[in-house]
C-alpha cells in the first residue's frame, strides 16, 4: 500500500507492461499483502498523531475525546480484520473537574477490500464493541470516521509511480486501467487479482 508497498505495486505494473515500454493491454497482476504489512500501512496512514488515530479532540483534551491506536491486523471468514484499543471520554468541565462518561476497550474492524474509483476501502464495513452507555454515545461518529480514513488511494499512487518512470526515462507513463478481479482474504495475507493497463508514447 504505501511506500515500498505501493513501489512493488507499481514495479509489477511497469513489468507487466513491458520492458520497451510501448503500449500494452491490461494484463493480470497477483499481488499478495501480508497483514503485517498493511498493519504498518495503518500506522503509517491512519494513526498519524503520535500513534493515535483521533476522531474528537486531541493530544491536549483530557475531557472530551475518542481515539483508536496499537492496531492488529488479521483475517477470517474472507474478512479483513483490525483490532484496535479505544479510548475515549464525553466529559464536560465542572469546577476544574471533568465529568462525565469515558472507556477504553478493544474494538475490531472488519471489512472486505473493494476497489472503487482507484481507492482501495473496505466494503460491508462492521465495528464490534461492548456495547457500553459511553459507546452508544459514540459509535456512529467512530463508525462513519472508520468508514471514511481506511482507505487507500490504490491508483494515485500508480500513477505517481508512473510519472516517476516517466521523468527517469524519457517516455510519457501513464495508468489507462486498474480492476480488481479477485480479492481473497486468509490467515497470513490479503491476496488481489488485478487487471492493470500501463501505455506509453
Amino acid at each position: 500500500m504505501a511506500g515500498g508497498i505501493a513501489g512493488r505495486l507499481a514495479a509489477t505494473a511497469w513489468l507487466l507492461a513491458s520492458a520497451a515500454a510501448v503500449p500494452a493491454p491490461a494484463r493480470a497482476a497477483d499481488v499478495t499483502l501480508s497483514h503485517a504489512a498493511i498493519e504498518r500501512l495503518v500506522w503509517r496512514e491512519l494513526l498519524t498523531d503520535a500513534g493515535r488515530a483521533y476522531f474528537e479532540g486531541g493530544p491536549q483534551e483530557t475531557c472530551r475525546y475518542a481515539f483508536v491506536q496499537e492496531p492488529k491486523v488479521s483475517g477470517a471468514e474472507g474478512r479483513l480484520r483490525v483490532r484496535f484499543l479505544f479510548s475515549g471520554r464525553a466529559g464536560a468541565s465542572v469546577a476544574g473537574r471533568c465529568v462525565g462518561p469515558g472507556d477504553t476497550f478493544d474494538i475490531v474492524v472488519s471489512g472486505v477490500p473493494a476497489l472503487s474509483g482507484g481507492v482501495v476501502s473496505l466494503a460491508e464495513l462492521r465495528v464490534e464493541a461492548p456495547q457500553t452507555a459511553y459507546f452508544r454515545l459514540v459509535s456512529g461518529l467512530v463508525e462513519r470516521q472508520l468508514r471514511e480514513r481506511l482507505r487507500y488511494p490504490l491508483k494515485a499512487n500508480l500513477d505517481d509511480a508512473a510519472a516517476t518512470l516517466s521523468a527517469a526515462g524519457g517516455l510519457s507513463l501513464w495508468l489507462d486501467r486498474l480492476e480488481l478481479r479477485q480479492v481473497r482474504v486468509d490467515e497470513q495475507a490479503v491476496h488481489l487479482s488485478l487487471e492493470i493497463g500501463l501505455s506509453a508514447r
